[in-house]
């Protein structure tokens, strides 16, 4: 067999294409490795480019196989299963090396494709952020516009508004600014009218008891000013709260919890309270170890004490507030409760609850003040502990042995039972409420007392917040002062005090009212003008209640002027003579009507007595004006003038003089000239130092003021039988009443009414009695005589007639 064989010589030495055919037809066993090697690429690339072109044509040469047939086949078979073989390694070789250059190329790519991938997010988050911004532009674009729209509208709406009030204005014309109390010819005179055409327009509207004084306030000045068509303007409250905002001292704000942990700790106020005598000034005469409950008139504390009381057994300072117990003192034992951090309640062990103790409770609970209850007088054969409790838990109060919070610890003031038990409670309480205030600051405080002593105007202060020092500017109510000096309750004088300190301050301008806020100003100009803004507020408040007052009081008047102007026309009418029915019954409803008028004046008049106040303290005088006030009834009332500190000036003696009243000394030294001097004008001067027997003082001057009590009791009746005439003088007659007396005495001069049925047709005086021509004195019963009266002859036969006389009793508040 021949084959073809690619020669391995050059392309010169090959044979020619006929002998290379003959060659090919001889079989050639076929070697697949040979093939394969034949079909290398480097073979092929190193014969690709043959030398020389002619040798193509060259025969291949032919080479004969003398191997034996089926060898060659098996050769050949061997060879091909080698050849696929290898193909498929060599296939799985190209696969894997394929796999590992796709790998190693999605390796390469990797970061490009996460950086392409990132991308991708990146864009399509900037295109979600693109989205969300353009939507929130969107949406400030439809709230802006919202927002133009909506003003767009109020601008129409105020353009509207405005358009309805130019054109309100135009038909209810100018504006006039009105002050909030105004007389009526101010009014006239601000709205350009006569005042006489003002007034005749008024009245018909329906307004009444106008004159020129009159007082209006700005309701009906405001709706009078719209009659004539003017639209009045008053001042405007945020106009007044921006003025006191910048005119006025206000307090700072409270701390809060969190910024209390910052500030130091200050002795705590404890309050002690309780009825009047249940011995509140003996326990704390013990806990400082001083005789003050000597001191007091008639045992009755007049006012509040505050000091500061370092206690043995802890060597903690506590401020203590001694508060009257009396009914008078109320205000100041409210005062006392709502500048307290502690109160100590004093009950007696032998009697047990009473009126003041409930108000102090009440006090106590109101300004949510934690109470500690001290029944005293333990030591008494009379004590009942348990009585005690149970009234005190009858009245709200939740003491610990009944399952409440509230200690009660028996002690006596006079031995010192309880005492210590007493002040170990007092301390543990005010550890655990932990007071605090901060000692920087413009100071904060109260007025407790405020008095005159030869230093001038003092005050005692209660600091609340800050440090007041010497030299401080302080404004309290309607004064200022610049502290000249300070002094503790020892009298000692005192650089500094900080809060929960009690101490006495000099310097005041005008003396402080108990109960004031003090507050510490920057500037002496500053608290000028903060009293001259509060004095300005202080003269509109008592402008309005003058106003009532004053025209009230000229109502009253009007009145009084209607009543005697009727009695004027019924004593007219009296005098009239006429004999038919028509001038009697006239004359009946004349008298009638005086009657009605005398009744009316006694109910509507309420008398007043004024007063004039001067006492100690200004907490005094206070509780001294409260419970004079008490004293009003429907028929008087007693006026204050005046509550003042110090004593009494020859201002006071003027003004009471002037005004017919009196002046009450409240535990002051007595002022021999000064009472001698207001003695000389008719003023009383009523000195005392126990509060209660000021009330009888002042009752029974006013019991003075009072009308009698005025009854009438009848001494005789007579009834008249017949009417006749005598003559008197000539030819003048006059009428006599010839009457049989029925009961008691008729006598001559005697008071008498005339009586028609069960109607008084007469009031007057008997002024002729007769017994047949002979003059007599009186009648008695069971006799006939003839009368006279004064003035009046208008009498019938039938008519009753009654002798009386009245008799007058004082009355009694």
């Amino acid at each position: 067999m021949v084959t073809f064989q690619p020669a391995s010589e050059p392309w010169s030495q090959r044979k020619p294409a006929a002998q290379q055919s003959r060659e090919r037809k001889q079989p050639v066993a076929f070697d697949p490795l040979a093939a394969n090697e034949e079909r290398r690429p480097s073979d092929r690339r190193q014969h690709a480019v043959p030398p020389n072109r002619h040798a193509l044509r060259e025969e291949p040469q032919l080479v004969e196989r003398t191997e034996p047939r089926e060898d060659a086949v098996s050769d050949i078979r061997d060879r091909v299963l080698r050849r696929g073989r290898f193909a498929a390694e060599e296939d799985e070789d190209e696969q894997t090396d394929e796999r590992a250059a796709r790998a190693r190329k999605s390796a390469e790519e990797a970061p490009k494709r996460e950086k392409a991938r990132a991308g991708r997010r990146r864009d399509e988050d900037d295109n979600e952020e693109e989205d969300e911004a353009a939507a929130a532009r969107d949406e400030r674009n439809a709230r802006k516009a919202a927002r133009k729209a909506q003003k767009a509208q109020e601008q129409a709406v105020k353009a509207a508004e405005k358009r309805a009030e130019k054109a309100r204005r135009a038909e209810q014309g100018p504006l006039v600014h009105l002050s909030d109390y105004v007389s009526v010819a101010t009014l006239a005179q601000t709205l350009g009218v006569r005042y006489e055409q003002f007034v005749t327009r008024l009245e018909r509207l329906g307004y009444d008891d106008l004159f020129p004084g009159k007082v209006l306030n700005a309701e009906t000045s405001g709706m009078i000013a719209m009659e004539y068509g003017f639209e009045p303007v008053f001042g405007s409250e945020e106009g007044a709260a921006a003025e006191a905002e910048e005119r006025d001292l206000k307090a700072r704000p409270p701390l809060s919890d969190e910024d209390k942990d910052f500030v130091p700790s200050r002795p705590p106020v404890v309050t002690i309270m309780g009825h009047v005598d249940h011995g509140k000034t003996t326990i704390l005469d013990y806990l400082r170890k001083s005789s003050i409950a000597a001191g007091e008139a008639g045992g009755i504390t007049q006012h509040i004490g505050a000091f500061s009381v370092p206690l043995a057994s802890s060597g903690k300072t506590i401020t203590f507030l001694d508060t009257p117990g009396h009914a008078a003192f109320l205000a100041m034992r409210q005062r006392g409760a709502n500048v307290t951090d502690i109160v100590i309640l004093v009950v007696a062990a032998d009697d047990s609850v009473k009126p003041q103790t409930l108000e102090a409770i009440k006090h106590a609970k109101a300004a949510n003040v934690p109470m500690i209850v001290a029944v005293n007088k333990i030591d008494k054969e009379e004590a009942d502990l348990q009585r005690v409790k149970q009234d005190l838990s009858r009245h709200g109060v939740e003491i610990e042995d009944f399952g409440g919070e509230t200690q009660v610890v028996p002690v006596s003031g006079k031995t010192g039972q309880g005492m210590e038990e007493l002040e170990e409670n007092v301390v543990t309480l005010s550890e655990i409420l932990d007071h605090r205030a901060e000692t920087e600051g413009p100071v904060e405080g109260w007025v407790l007392e405020a008095t005159t002593k030869k230093a001038g105007r003092v005050a005692t202060v209660l600091v609340r917040r800050g440090t007041l020092r010497t030299g401080a500017v302080l404004v309290a109510g309607h004064t200022w002062a610049r502290v000249r000096t300070l002094r503790n309750e020892a009298g000692q004088t005192v650089p500094e005090v900080g809060p929960g300190m009690p101490v006495e301050v000099d310097g005041w301008r005008d003396q402080p009212a108990a109960g004031d806020e003090v507050l510490q100003a920057p500037t002496e100009q500053k608290a000028t003008d903060v009293v001259e803004y509060r004095l300005e507020k202080e003269e509109a408040k008592r402008t309005a209640e003058d106003m009532e007052a004053i025209n009230e009081a000229r109502r009253l008047e009007g009145e009084k002027r209607e009543r005697e102007r009727a009695a004027e026309r019924a004593a007219e009418a009296a005098k009239r003579r006429g004999l038919d029915d028509e001038d009697s019954e006239t004359l009946a409803r004349a008298n009638s009507a005086g009657a009605v008028s005398a009744e009316a004046e006694q109910q509507s008049g309420q008398l007043t007595v004024p007063l004039i106040i001067k006492a100690d303290v200004s907490g005094s005088a206070e509780a001294v004006s409260a419970y004079i006030q008490t004293l009003s009834s429907p028929l008087i009332m007693p006026k204050i003038l005046r509550s003042q500190v110090g004593p009494i000036n020859p201002s006071d003696i003027e003004l009471a003089d002037a005004a017919g009243g009196h002046i009450i000394a409240f535990n002051l030294p007595s002022d021999e000239g000064s009472k001698g001097q207001a003695e000389s004008k008719g003023v009383k001067v009523l000195e005392n130092n126990i509060i209660y027997r000021v009330l009888d003082d002042v009752k029974a001057v006013m019991e003075e003021r009072l009308p009698p009590i005025v009854t009438q009791r009848v001494l005789g009746e007579a009834e008249v039988g017949q009417v006749f005439e005598i003559g008197v003088g000539g030819r003048k007659k006059v009428k006599i009443a010839g009457c049989k007396v029925r009961n008691g005495v008729v006598a001559r001069g005697s008071r008498v009414r005339v009586l028609r049925g069960s109607e008084k047709i007469y009031d007057g005086t008997i002024n002729s009695l007769k017994n047949v021509k002979k003059d007599v004195q009186e009648m008695r019963k069971g006799t006939e005589c003839g009368m006279g009266f004064e003035e009046w002859e208008l009498f019938e036969a039938g008519d009753q007639i009654q002798t009386y006389e009245e008799v007058s009793e004082r009355r009694r508040l």
